[in-house]
This record gives C-alpha cells, sequence and structure tokens, in this order.
C-alpha cells in the first residue's frame, strides 16, 4: 500500500497544477466592471442623456458585448468593448 500511496500523491500534485494552467475562458472581475462603466458612459454621451444600465453582458473571444437599457428607448443599445475596458462600438439595436 505504501508504494500506491507515494505514487498517488505526486500524481494529483501534478494534476492539481496542470489544471491550475488550462483557463478556457479569461476571468471576469475588475476589466470587465471597467468595461461595464465605460459602456454606460459611452452610450449616455451618445444619446445626449443620462440613466443608461446594463441589462445584459455576453463574452466573446475578444471583449464583452453589452445590451444597454435607455430610459424610453423601446429597443436596448449595444456596446462592444475589449477586456481592458476600450469601447470599441456603440449602436442602436431598434430602428432609427
Amino acid at each position: 500500500m505504501r508504494l500506491q500511496t507515494s505514487f498517488l500523491l505526486p500524481s494529483l500534485g501534478i494534476l492539481s497544477l496542470t489544471a491550475c494552467l488550462e483557463v478556457s475562458e479569461p476571468v471576469s472581475g475588475g476589466n470587465e466592471a471597467v468595461a461595464r462603466a465605460n459602456c454606460v458612459n459611452s452610450v449616455n454621451s451618445t444619446i445626449g442623456a443620462g440613466g443608461s444600465s446594463i441589462s445584459d453582458v455576453t463574452v466573446l473571444e475578444d471583449g464583452y458585448s453589452f445590451l444597454v437599457a435607455v430610459p424610453g428607448a423601446e429597443q436596448p443599445w449595444v456596446c462592444e468593448a475589449d477586456f481592458a475596458g476600450n469601447v470599441g462600438e456603440v449602436f442602436y439595436l431598434g430602428e432609427g
């Protein structure tokens, strides 16, 4: 039994290290918060009013896509930002 135990423990250590190194999705956190704030500010600036808020977020391969609710708008606005929080594009989903 002792032989099996000594073999098993190093193997578990290698598996733990391997699991730590494999990351399939970016970790959200501070950068998402920056992107959210920048998108709300960009939409507010574009429409010339305030009160916008994020209603949904999708993590993309190269950043975030936010649906932004604007008071009085029939459809949401979309704001796309990279993982550093830089806004790339802002547009309205409805007509007009």
